[in-house]
């Protein structure tokens, strides 16, 4: 069975290289950038590769038990042990319902006694916010706006 990231790069690189320069038309010529612009964003996003989840999962499960640490919540430590016995997908599914609930239980508390728990979850936020972007291709919106 051929990779799916490998037919991607071969439909990419088929339309670019063969069927780009026999298209006359400036609008048809945009059109396709769009679609190969599409490709190549899809490719790293239609199945979660393994790697960036496994990011995730170790930056989650470092910030909330910092968190559960700070507010010695014991119902975020039961996730994290609970997460930690999942398989992969399945376990960054599970850190991230309990950073959804780790925002509820710092924003129910004074600033004070927040502020090391929400710097830990912005350190994670943050870079789990470069990992996503990281994925993404240069646009090609240049290439489709000249066709």
């Amino acid at each position: 069975m051929i990779p799916l990231e490998t037919l991607l790069d071969g439909l990419e690189r088929t339309l670019t290289a063969s069927v780009l320069p026999d298209v006359g038309s400036r609008f048809a010529r945009g059109q396709l950038y769009a679609v190969v612009d599409v490709l190549r964003n899809l490719r790293d996003r239609i199945e979660p590769k393994a790697e960036l989840l496994a990011a995730e999962a170790e930056s989650a499960a470092a910030a909330l038990e910092r968190v559960a640490a700070v507010l010695d919540a014991q119902p975020l430590r039961e996730a994290l042990a609970a997460a930690a016995g999942v398989p992969l997908a399945t376990r960054v599914v599970a850190l991230r319902a309990a950073l959804i609930d780790a925002l509820g239980r710092i924003d129910a508390l004074p600033d004070d006694r927040a502020r090391e728990a929400r710097a830990a979850l912005n350190a994670h936020l943050a870079a789990q916010a470069i990992r996503d972007l990281a994925v993404v291709k240069p646009s090609l919106l240049r290439e489709i706006s000249k066709g």
